[in-house]
């Protein structure tokens, strides 16, 4: 790839990985109950205290990964949180969707393994900040 088009590659790849996030930290926060509830369903102690952990992931993890801020960080919390997610949620591999679900889950997250181990880019507020390594 053409050296000048590799920031705005890496943006491209931060905006797309984060927005699943995104958009289900929002449903999150303007459905609470539904997210409670499946979070129960899955059998989890303290479904708040869940509720809130992934709120933080999805929410704040995701925009700090978008912005490049503490992007390798950012990365390895996404990485964890989405392998818990897949292990959590979707381990009945008896039903295909939960299979692809699961699948998916790992392919995320192999995009925020690249990045947590990769320096971020010159797009991001790492570079900006001087926090590039």
């Amino acid at each position: 790839m053409n050296a000048s088009f590799t920031p705005l590659a890496s943006l491209l790849a931060r905006v797309l990985l984060a927005a699943l996030f995104l958009y289900s930290g929002f449903g999150k926060l303007m459905a609470p109950e539904g997210s409670l509830a499946y979070i129960a369903k899955a059998g989890l102690p303290l479904p708040m205290l869940a509720y809130a952990g992934a709120l933080f992931a999805e929410l704040l993890v995701a925009g700090a990964f978008v912005l490049g801020y503490r992007t390798r960080w950012s990365a390895w919390l996404l990485f964890g949180f989405t392998v818990m997610t897949a292990v959590v949620f979707h381990n009945n591999f008896a039903e295909k969707m939960q299979l692809l679900q699961f699948m998916k889950n790992l392919s995320i997250a192999g995009g925020f393994l690249q990045f947590a181990l990769c320096v971020p880019g010159a797009w991001t507020l790492d570079h900006k900040f001087g926090r590039a390594h």
